[in-house]
């Protein structure tokens, strides 16, 4: 996904769009991980929804649908963004 306004030209810009997306996220029952402050993990039951944050962009990725879709939904209700669909390359490497 990718927000479709900007937040760049100002200097506290980062700073603030990353407090609000991490108080989401917490909000939300994500759990920040303490190896990599970037990666944001949620478990409901047995299911995991992992999530990992690069400056306006994320991927995120789990085994239930549901859980998922539930997940896109909400933050296109809460932020304005588009979907880029199924990622295709992560880093140079194919994903599948």
């Amino acid at each position: 996904m990718r927000l479709k306004k900007d937040l760049y030209g100002l200097k506290q810009a980062p700073r603030a769009w990353y407090s609000k997306i991490d108080q989401y996220f917490t909000d939300h029952g994500f759990r920040r991980s303490k190896s990599e402050p970037t990666l944001y993990i949620k478990t409901q039951g047995q299911h995991t929804l992992l999530l990992c944050l690069y400056v306006d962009d994320f991927i995120y990725t789990g085994i239930n649908t549901n859980m998922i879709m539930d997940f896109r939904e909400d933050m296109m209700k809460t932020f304005e963004m588009i979907d880029l669909g199924l990622m295709s390359y992560f880093l140079g490497i194919e994903a599948r």
